[in-house]
C-alpha cells in the first residue's frame, strides 16, 4: 500500500518539498542556537523562562531536521521511507517526543502568562499567591500525564487512547492560555509589568 500511495506524488514534488522542510527546520535550529548564545553572552539568567523555552525549542528543531533527513534517501520511490520503519525508542524520540515539547512549550507559556496574572492579583489580594502553587502543581501533573500516555500508549493497540488524553490535554491548556491572555489585556495589566518583573523576558544588566 505504501508503495502505491508513493506513486501518486511526483519524486520531484517530495524531494522538493524535503528540502524546503529540512531547510525552515535546519534554519530555525540554528537561530535558536544562536539565541542560546546571546543568553550566556549577554548575561541573561541561566536558568528562566527565555532559556528553557530556547532550549525545547532547539531539541524539536533537532528531531524534525533529523526526521524529514531520512526521506532525501528515500527519494525517488518506490523504497519505503526508513523513518517509518524504525525501532521502537529511534520512532518515538522522532515522532512522539517532538508532539511531547510541544506540549511543554504550551504548559510553559501557561504557566508564565499564568503567574504574571497572579502576581499582578497578590498586589491587591496577597491570598492569591499561594493559588500560583496550585496553578504549578496542575500544569507539572498536565505534563506528566501527557509523557505518560505518550510513552506507555505508544503501540498501536492503545493509539486511541493516547489520541484522546493528548488531544484532551493540548485543548485544555489552550483555552487556559487563551483565558490568561484574555485576562491580561481586559484589565490592562502594563507591559511595563511583563518586562520588569522577576520572570523577565528581556536581558539583564550585569552588576
Amino acid at each position: 500500500m505504501e508503495s502505491n500511495l508513493s506513486g501518486l506524488v511526483p519524486a520531484a514534488v517530495t524531494l522538493g518539498l524535503t528540502a524546503a522542510y529540512t531547510t525552515l527546520y535546519a534554519l530555525l535550529f540554528f537561530s535558536v542556537y544562536a539565541q542560546l548564545w546571546l543568553v550566556l553572552l549577554y548575561g541573561h539568567k541561566h536558568l528562566s523562562y527565555q532559556t528553557v523555552f530556547l532550549a525545547l525549542c532547539l531539541l524539536w528543531a533537532a528531531l524534525r531536521t533529523t526526521v524529514f533527513s531520512f526521506y532525501f534517501r528515500d527519494t525517488p520511490p518506490p523504497p519505503p521511507p526508513r523513518a517509518n520503519h524504525l525501532g521502537p525508542l529511534p520512532f518515538w524520540l522522532r515522532y512522539c517526543c517532538p508532539v511531547c515539547l510541544q506540549f511543554f512549550t504550551l504548559t510553559l507559556m501557561n504557566l508564565y502568562f499564568a503567574q504574571v496574572v497572579f502576581k499582578a492579583k497578590a498586589k491587591r489580594r496577597p491570598e492569591m499567591s499561594r493559588g500560583l502553587l496550585a496553578v504549578r502543581g496542575a500544569f507539572a501533573g498536565a505534563s506528566l500525564l501527557f509523557l505518560l500516555a505518550n510513552v506507555l500508549c505508544a503501540p498501536w493497540a492503545l493509539l486511541l487512547v493516547r489520541v484522546l488524553v493528548s488531544d484532551c490535554l493540548f485543548v485544555i491548556c489552550a483555552l487556559s492560555l487563551a483565558a490568561c491572555l484574555c485576562l491580561v489585556a481586559r484589565r490592562g495589566l502594563p507591559l511595563l509589568h511583563l518586562l520588569l518583573n522577576k520572570q523577565c523576558l528581556c536581558p539583564s544588566k550585569k552588576k
